[in-house]
């Protein structure tokens, strides 16, 4: 199952965050504001956030700086209804934008695509080796 942390300082949106999501079969952690969000990150191990950039206690750029700080390189997708201010945050590896407000269906697309694609390759198992030769009779 995989995990995402919602952070979102309106409790409407985060309580529509966190039954939308836990519906659709993922593992939900809320958090309302910067601080609460690193925290939650740090214990939950998410696999994708979606953050709101403008939440207290430092804002959403705070988390994300932090995490990478720390080299937590998880899926970032910022939500927020001024996305200019942050074009080139978009441009980052596992960062997208999207503006508020953003219809489900196709936030629930991205953040399938985005954890889809930060998922690691399966590991090429190595070639089951031959069965060893066989002795001729009367030897052991």
């Amino acid at each position: 199952m995989s995990k995402i942390l919602a952070v979102e300082d309106n409790p409407a949106i985060l309580d529509f965050y966190q039954e939308f999501f836990s519906d659709a079969g993922f593992d939900v952690k809320t958090a309302d504001d910067a601080l609460k969000a690193i925290a939650a990150q740090t214990e939950f191990k998410a696999d994708l956030i979606l953050l709101d950039l403008n939440i207290p206690e430092g804002g959403g750029l705070l988390v994300f700086e932090t995490l990478r700080a720390r080299q937590d390189m998880v899926p970032i997708i910022f939500s927020t209804g001024k996305p200019e201010t942050i074009v080139s945050l978009a441009e980052l590896p596992n960062v997208n934008v999207v503006k508020k407000p953003t219809p489900p269906e196709v936030l629930m697309a991205l953040v399938q695509k985005t954890i889809a694609n930060s998922r690691p390759a399966e590991p090429k198992m190595n070639p089951v080796p031959p069965p060893p030769p066989r002795l001729p009779p009367g030897r052991p």
